[in-house]
C-alpha cells in the first residue's frame, strides 16, 4: 500500500510539472480510492515493467543477427532464433492482456466506488443545495464526468508507466550500443515536453467550459421531458428548440477547440519523429561509412526508434485524456466537498417515542438567495393529539414551516422542538420514523406498487401493506392493475390518474402509522369528485394523531382545532374556523371567494 501511495504521489508530481501544472492536489485526492486495490496495481504494474522488457529484448535481438549473418548458417542456432522470437511475442501477449484487465477492473471498481460516493452524499446534502443547483448539470457529472475518469484512470497508467518504461528501456539499449549517438537522437525531448504543455493548456480550458455546457444541455434536456405537455400546449416547440440548439451550438464550439488541439498533437509528434529519424538515417549512414557503427549497431537504432512510435504517440494523445479527466474529476471533486447545512450532532438524542407535542419558539427563516425573511418570529405550540392548519395567500411562509418540521433545514432564528427537544438535537431517522407526510405532489418511484407503499420500510408485511390501501380506500384500485401489488408504476407514476397516485401517498402514510401527520395541500391537484374521495381517506387518518395541515381549499380545514392564518412570513390571524369567519380579515376573504367560485 505505501508503494501504491508513493507511485500516485510520483504521478502526481510529474503531471504537475508537465501536462497539467497545479494538478497535484487533485490528483492526491484519488489515493483513498486507489490504495484499497493496491495488490491489483502492483500486479498492473509489473507487467507493464515486463511488457517494456520484452519490447527492448526483442528489437535487441537485431543486433547480433545482422552483425552476425553468418551465424544464420548454423541450423541450431537458426531454431534458437525461430523459437525465441514468438516465445517473448507470446509471453509479451500475455503481460499486456494481464495489465489491460488489471488496470480496466480497476477503473471500473474506482469509478464504481466514486458513484456509490456521490449517490450518498448527494442524498446526505440539504435541501439548500438542491435549490441553487441544476439537475442536469449534476447528472452530467454523475454520468459524462465519471465517464472521463474512468477514462482517464484507466489508460493514463498505460501509457504513462508502460510506455514510459518502454521508452526507457528502448533509450538503455540505444546508450548500450552508442551511446554518442543516443545523445544526438535525444534531440527532440525538451521540444516534444514544450508542444504537449502548451497544447495541455488549451486543451484543459477547452474541457472545463464544453463539460459545463453539456450540464447545462442536460438541464434543458430534463426541463423539455418534464414540461413537454406545457411545451406543446403553448405552441412553445420552437423556443425550446431555438433554446438547446444554442448550447448545442456553444458545446460544438467549445468540442472543436479541444478536438483540433487534440488532433494537433498526434501529427505534431509524427512529425518532429520524421524529422528526427532522417537525422538519424543520415548521420547514421556516415558513421558506417566511416567504419565508427555497425551495420547491427544502427538496425538496434533504428528499430528502437520506429517501435518508440507507438508509445510516444500514445504519451501524446493521453494528454488530451489526462486534461479531460483532470477537469471532469475537479468537477465531481466540487460536488463532494459541498457539506450539509443540516448536521446532527456527536450524540443526536434518539426518539424511540414521539407524543407530538410540536413547539415554534420565535422562529424565523430567509432563503440564502432571498431578500427578505420567508417567515418571521413565529410563536406556536401543537399539542398531542391537535389539528391545526396554516393558510396564506401563495408566499406567505406555509411551505416553509412544513420544511421547516420536517428539519430540511434549520430556523435562522429560534428554535423549533419536538415534546421539548430542539429539533437540532435529535436524530432524525429515528424522528422520521414517526412523521407522516402526504405532499400536493405525490412522487412515486419506478417500482411496484407494494414497493412504492412501503417507502422506507422494507420489513412491511404485505398484509400491512394491503390494509394500509384499504384505509386509504386504494385496494379496488390497485386490484384492476395488471398485477395487482406487483404492478409496476413506470416513472413518476405515469401510469394512474392524480386521485390513485394520492390515495397510494396516503396509504404510505398510514402504513408508517405516525404519531404526527403533515397534509401539505394534499388535495390541491385533485378534482372535486377525487378531492372528496381522498377527503374522505384522510380524515380515516386523523383520529389520534398530531395534524400539521397546509390548505389551500378552506372546506378541508373547517374542523381543524386551530387555524393560522400567514401573511408575508407572520401570524396575521388564529382561531377556529367559526371564529376566523366572524372577523374581517384575510381568513374571511379567502372563504368568500372559494365560496363565490363554487
Amino acid at each position: 500500500m505505501k508503494l501504491i501511495q508513493f507511485c500516485v504521489d510520483s504521478l502526481a508530481w510529474i503531471l504537475d510539472k508537465t501536462f497539467a501544472p497545479g494538478s497535484r492536489p487533485l490528483i492526491l485526492r484519488l489515493s483513498p480510492y486507489l490504495l484499497p486495490h493496491s495488490r491489483r496495481l502492483l500486479l498492473a504494474g509489473l507487467s507493464m515493467v515486463a511488457v517494456a522488457l520484452l519490447k527492448g529484448a526483442t528489437i535487441y535481438l537485431l543486433k547480433p543477427v545482422v552483425d552476425n549473418a553468418s551465424l544464420l548458417k548454423d541450423e541450431k542456432y537458426l531454431l534458437f532464433i525461430v523459437a525465441l522470437v514468438p516465445a517473448i511475442f507470446l509471453l509479451k501477449t500475455l503481460v499486456q492482456y494481464s495489465q489491460a484487465y488489471l488496470m480496466s477492473w480497476t477503473g471500473q471498481r474506482v469509478v464504481q466506488q466514486m458513484r456509490e460516493n456521490l449517490f450518498r452524499h448527494l442524498h446526505a446534502l440539504s435541501a439548500e443545495f438542491y435549490w441553487n443547483r441544476r439537475s442536469g448539470d449534476i447528472m452530467s457529472r454523475v454520468t459524462n464526468d465519471l465517464n472521463a475518469v474512468q477514462s482517464a484512470l484507466q489508460f493514463t497508467p498505460l501509457y504513462m508507466v508502460r510506455d514510459s518504461l518502454t521508452l526507457v528501456t528502448l533509450l538503455g539499449a540505444l546508450f548500450y550500443t552508442n551511446w554518442r549517438f543516443t545523445l544526438f537522437a535525444l534531440i527532440a525531448g525538451p521540444l516534444a515536453a514544450f508542444l504537449l504543455g502548451s497544447l495541455g493548456k488549451r486543451m484543459k480550458k477547452s474541457a472545463g467550459r464544453s463539460q459545463a455546457i453539456v450540464g447545462h444541455i442536460y438541464h434543458i434536456f430534463q426541463e423539455s421531458l418534464e414540461g413537454m405537455v406545457i411545451v406543446k400546449a403553448f405552441n412553445y416547440e420552437k423556443g425550446a428548440i431555438d433554446r438547446f440548439c444554442s448550447q448545442n451550438d456553444a458545446l460544438f464550439v467549445q468540442m472543436m477547440r479541444y478536438l483540433r488541439v487534440t488532433a494537433l498533437s498526434g501529427p505534431l509528434m509524427e512529425f518532429l519523429g520524421s524529422l528526427v529519424a532522417a537525422m538519424l538515417v543520415y548521420f547514421g549512414g556516415r558513421e558506417i561509412i566511416a567504419g565508427r557503427m555497425t551495420p547491427g549497431e544502427f538496425s538496434v537504432f533504428m528499430g528502437a526508434f520506429f517501435m518508440a512510435y507507438e508509445p510516444l504517440k500514445n504519451i501524446a494523445n493521453m494528454n488530451a485524456t489526462i486534461q479531460l479527466g483532470l477537469v471532469s474529476w475537479g468537477r465531481i471533486s466540487q460536488l463532494l466537498d459541498e457539506k450539509p447545512s443540516v448536521v446532527e450532532p456527536a450524540n443526536p438524542v434518539r426518539m424511540e417515542a414521539l407524543k407530538g407535542h410540536i413547539t415554534f419558539q420565535n422562529v424565523s427563516y430567509q432563503y440564502p438567495s432571498g431578500q427578505k425573511k420567508a417567515v418571521n418570529g413565529i410563536d406556536i405550540e401543537v399539542l398531542p393529539g391537535q389539528a391545526v392548519a396554516f393558510v396564506g395567500l401563495s408566499g406567505s411562509g406555509k411551505t416553509t414551516l412544513i420544511n421547516l418540521l420536517l428539519r430540511l433545514f434549520d430556523p435562522t432564528e429560534g428554535r423549533v422542538l419536538y415534546d421539548g427537544h430542539d429539533l437540532r438535537e435529535l436524530e432524525l431517522k429515528s424522528l422520521r420514523t414517526h412523521i407522516g407526510l402526504v405532499s400536493q405532489n405525490t412522487v412515486l418511484f419506478d417500482d411496484t406498487v407494494a414497493g412504492n407503499i412501503a417507502l422506507g420500510m422494507p420489513e412491511a408485511s404485505s398484509e400491512a401493506i394491503e390494509e394500509a390501501c384499504k384505509v386509504a380506500d386504494a385496494h379496488e384500485f390497485i386490484m384492476t392493475l395488471p398485477q395487482g401489488y406487483q404492478t409496476m408504476l413506470g416513472e413518476r407514476g405515469v401510469k394512474l390518474s392524480g386521485g390513485q397516485r394520492q390515495r397510494l401517498a396516503i396509504a404510505r402514510a398510514i402504513l408508517k402509522k405516525p404519531s404526527v401527520l403533515i397534509l401539505d395541500e394534499a388535495t390541491s391537484n385533485l378534482d372535486s369528485s377525487s378531492e372528496k374521495a381522498v377527503q374522505a381517506s384522510i380524515e380515516k387518518l386523523l383520529s389520534g394523531r398530531t395534524v400539521v395541515m397546509v390548505a389551500h381549499r378552506l372546506s378541508t380545514i373547517r374542523n381543524a382545532d386551530r387555524i393560522y392564518v400567514l401573511h408575508n412570513g407572520e401570524i396575521s390571524e388564529q382561531g377556529t374556523h367559526e371564529s376566523l369567519l366572524q372577523g374581517s380579515g384575510i381568513y374571511k376573504r379567502l372563504h368568500e371567494m372559494q365560496v363565490s367560485h363554487g
